[in-house]
């Protein structure tokens, strides 16, 4: 058998769109090597013929054939007989393949290219390569399915292709197996390296209150760095809408994203529509600016069009616009925040209260000389406006010096004092118009110590187990003072005394698991931290519970999560009257998943006379290609569900088909989405 290399400079590209021009022109002075059972050279021609075994590598691309010539004088190249040409996972197969590497003009009989980013696989009785990069496809075909015979493809009788551009089809087809179903005379997509533009995957469904309903959706990759979707939502009850979602990325790492979306409502005869823009400006490492935009044409627009838990029944648009500048030991910050009061029983939005702006100085922490004395203090301004009510400004005043110390021993020990001054300039009620001011004292202290041991269990799965256990008692004093002659704007106008001592008992778990590789994990167990607190005088006002007693002893606060096996997650936090016997708030919550595609999740939230729901979810993949989700929220205080979801996904190799319907008090939405992968939107799709 003769082996025969034979280096070839003038090559400079080998392959059907199997490798980015700009890649092989990179590469263009590499040698190129070619292995054969036999190999031949003709003088008079200057042709090189290959037989048997044919294998030729060079610019990072491998070609196998049976037979192959070389004609040197004319740059021209032939391939035949089971002809594989492969780079970087994509693969290219033909009868017959045929290159001028001149002018990169080519063709190849009865081709088959996959392409593994995007999973795509394209077939054509004749592919022709018209240039660097722009081709054509005489009876072409395209899917993302594996399968010989694919659930679903594409097919065309001219497929015209300008790689970084777009393609267009002529007299298309899209087949389910081998039925058509669609027909388009003439179709345009992307076929960029990057982020591709396209049409996404319409979604259709039914509701109540919007009739039947129809979204086509248009992504647009503008550049790198930014990129939108368009939507056309069409509902028959209500008109027709457009959205738009622009997203962005800027130097040192700002970025940005706006939403926005209008519709003319024919069941009111009027535009109606929001607008959320969110954006961060890093101007510098110690420069910032934030931006959160939130705007509804009316209260009741979200109830009517929103589909998010927790958006479409929300009560409150905010708005802010804020700026940050640190310094080694200060932080300023001003904001201008505005709201819009959504809820059905305000009639108008004239006595929502603003803040335009507020302007703050907080001083860190900062140590005097070498002494266990710091100091630190916050400030603030802020100007009050609404249209009706009382408005003004308050300057709020709050410097602190705290003692720290810990001695030998796990004993740590600290005390604070600081006194609060705040003058207000208030204007638009009577008894309070004019210029005002309190100062109140603040104090407290704190002594806590930190005590760990390590326990061997014996057990090979689990050999040690750390517990951490924390003891804190902690007082916190805040002056009695009589505060109504105040403007009140917020709760920051009225100070609650405080005369309070909490004692509380933290636990924390972790243990040393073996992962049976001779490596370890550690995971959390358990964090349980129990604690009551002893009111000396004056009210009390927990902040952290919708109850307050007002009694001496405060309810017992527990606070614990545990993960008594990995997946699953515990959490329980409530507050428990000892006067009465009874639960005053409760929010447990218990969560598995099994890293496979199944999950479940309940929550419960009780607050006595105020709220009392429970919250379920589930995800099931046991029924693979089959999975369904659930969630639901059931009101007891209003004995009845708040709001259910279901959902049945089926998920194919290549594309999937999903159902849901939803169920709310004020509507049922029934909703269709289909999938085809690498397709979704029609932008991923790139021939060869």
């Amino acid at each position: 058998m003769l082996r025969l290399q034979f280096l070839i400079f003038s090559l400079l590209a080998l392959g059907l769109a199997l490798a980015p021009a700009s890649a092989l022109a990179a590469d263009a002075d590499g040698p190129i090597l070619v292995d054969a059972d036999s190999i031949t050279h003709e003088v008079a021609g200057d042709q090189v013929e290959a037989t048997g075994n044919v294998r030729i590598r060079g610019r990072g691309m491998t070609l196998l054939s049976d037979r192959a010539l070389f004609l040197r004088d004319k740059d021209e190249a032939e391939a035949q007989g089971n002809v594989i040409v492969t780079r970087e996972g994509d693969t290219l197969r033909g009868d017959r393949v045929k290159l001028n590497f001149r002018d990169e003009t080519g063709e190849v009989e009865q081709g088959n290219v996959f392409l593994k980013k995007g999973n795509l696989h394209a077939k054509g009785r004749r592919m022709y390569k018209l240039g660097p990069d722009t081709y054509r496809l005489d009876g072409g075909s395209f899917t993302t399915c594996d399968a010989e015979n694919p659930s679903w493809k594409f097919s065309a009788s001219d497929l015209n292709v300008l790689v970084g551009d777009y393609a267009t089809a002529k007299h298309a087809l899209f087949y389910i197996k081998n039925v058509p179903v669609f027909y388009f005379p003439y179709l345009v997509f992307p076929v960029k390296r990057e982020r591709q533009s396209g049409f996404l995957t319409p979604r259709g469904g039914n509701s109540s209150k919007k009739g039947m309903t129809a979204n086509l959706g248009y992504y647009w990759a503008i550049s790198p760095s930014q990129d939108a979707t368009f939507n056309l939502d069409y509902q028959s009850k209500r008109g027709t809408g457009l959205g738009v979602d622009y997203r962005y990325i800027r130097k040192r790492g700002s970025d940005g994203t706006f939403r926005g979306y209008v519709i003319y409502d024919d069941k009111q005869q009027r535009f109606r529509g929001y607008v959320v823009e969110k954006h961060q400006e890093i101007v510098s490492d110690t420069f910032n600016i934030k931006s959160d935009i939130n705007w509804v044409s009316d209260r009741n627009f979200l109830r009517d069009y929103a589909e998010q838990t927790g958006v479409y029944n929300q009560n409150l648009a905010d708005s802010s616009l804020s700026l940050t500048k640190h310094f080694r030991r200060q932080v300023l910050a001003g904001e201008f925040r505005y709201q819009d009061n959504l809820q059905q029983d305000v009639s108008s939005n004239r006595n929502t209260l603003q803040k335009l702006p507020t302007i703050s100085l907080t001083g860190i922490r900062q140590r005097i000389a070498d002494t266990p004395f710091f100091v630190s203090h916050e400030s603030n301004f802020t100007n009050f406006y609404r249209e009706e009510g009382i408005k003004g400004q308050r300057l709020d005043l709050s410097p602190r010096l705290t003692f720290y110390a810990k001695p030998d021993g796990p004993l740590e020990m600290s005390a604070w004092g600081g006194y609060r001054l705040r003058l207000y300039n208030s204007y638009g009620d009577q008894q309070t118009d004019g210029v005002e001011g309190d100062g109140i004292a603040l104090a407290g202290a704190a002594i806590s110590s930190t005590l760990a041991r390590v326990y061997e269990t014996g057990n090979a799965a689990m050999p040690r187990v750390r517990h951490v256990m924390v003891p804190e008692v902690r007082y916190s004093f805040v002056q009695d003072r009589n505060q109504d002659s105040l403007p009140f704007f917020d709760y920051n106008d009225r100070i609650v005394h405080e005369n309070r001592v909490v004692y509380s008992l933290t636990n924390r778990l972790t243990g040393k698991f073996d992962r049976g590789d001779g490596t370890s994990e550690y995971r959390d167990l358990l964090s349980l931290r129990i604690a009551q607190g002893y009111e000396f005088s004056g009210t009390r006002r927990d902040l952290l519970t919708l109850v307050d007693d007002e009694r001496k002893f405060t309810d017992i606060m527990v606070e614990a999560t545990a993960h008594p096996i990995k997946p699953l997650t515990v959490a329980l936090d409530s507050r428990y009257s000892t006067y009465y016997t009874r639960f005053n708030t409760a929010a447990v919550a218990a969560d598995v998943n099994d890293g496979k595609g199944n999950s479940a999740g309940v929550t419960y939230r009780f607050a006595r006379d105020e709220v009392d729901y429970l919250e379920g979810r589930a995800s099931i993949a046991l029924l693979k290609p089959v999975f369904f989700t659930y969630f639901t929220r059931y009101s007891f205080d209003r004995k009845g569900p708040l709001e259910s979801l279901y959902t049945m996904e089926y998920r194919h190799q290549c594309w999937s088909i999903a159902f849901s319907y939803r169920d709310r008090i004020d509507t049922n939405e029934f909703f269709v989405n289909f999938s085809l992968a690498g397709i979704g939107s029609l932008g991923t799709v790139r021939v060869f």
